[in-house]
């Protein structure tokens, strides 16, 4: 029976892996066309500034919120192996997902001139891009570090996808002729990035582990 129940985890959890590689995949291969889009729709100057402001995100939530998505996957698995409640692991990192967010919308504020002026040739609307995208990142990391504790990689996998997915459409409706211009093309990279039919961590920090 043991060795069964074992068998039966082993391929569920291989499952779930065999989802989480095909999603990183596809969000990979849909950030490419994103930006294959984008540089069909926009002339050099535009595209060159969308370039920017993604590097700048990228850059920015890599080293902002990462370290706190692998500090809570790392912490709720080990958490949920030694049949423990999750609950102050979410709170602490919550905590700091907060803290860090609210850090860079202060610094982000208070640099306003350098970083619309000189990072992002004046515009205004990139500005306000980079701002939101940055802060919509933090809850998109929090939900994955929580996922991957979690063990529930196809939900990570379709998370990173409908993130991938919603950008992309950005670009497309420019290229299709529904949008038109830099400016829908950037909104692409501040669309909120919590997927409607994700989880709610916080809301099953009560409940006893997976076992």
């Amino acid at each position: 029976m043991g060795r069964e129940v074992a068998t039966a985890e082993a391929r569920r959890f291989g499952r779930a892996a065999g989802l989480l590689s095909v999603g990183i995949g596809s969000a990979g291969l849909l950030t490419y066309v994103y930006f294959s889009l984008a540089s069909h729709t926009l002339d050099k100057v535009d595209y060159g500034e969308i370039v920017v402001l993604w590097s700048s995100v990228f850059v920015t939530i890599s080293v902002l919120f990462r370290p706190v998505e692998q500090l809570l996957s790392r912490t709720i698995a080990e958490r949920q192996a030694r049949e423990q409640p999750i609950g102050q692991p979410l709170r602490v990192a919550a905590t700091i997902q907060l803290a860090l967010a609210g850090t860079f919308a202060v610094a982000a504020l208070a640099l306003r001139g350098p970083l619309q002026d000189d990072l992002l040739s004046g515009n205004e609307t990139l500005y306000w891009v980079l701002v939101t995208a940055v802060l919509a990142f933090a809850a998109s990391f929090f939900a994955r570090g929580f996922l991957a504790g979690s063990r529930r990689f196809a939900l990570y996998g379709a998370l990173l996808l409908a993130e991938s997915t919603a950008r992309m459409s950005f670009a497309l409706a420019v290229a299709v002729g529904i949008a038109s211009g830099q400016t829908a093309v950037a909104l692409g990279i501040g669309r909120a990035r919590i997927e409607p039919s994700s989880p709610s961590p916080l809301g099953e920090a009560s409940r006893p582990p997976c076992s």
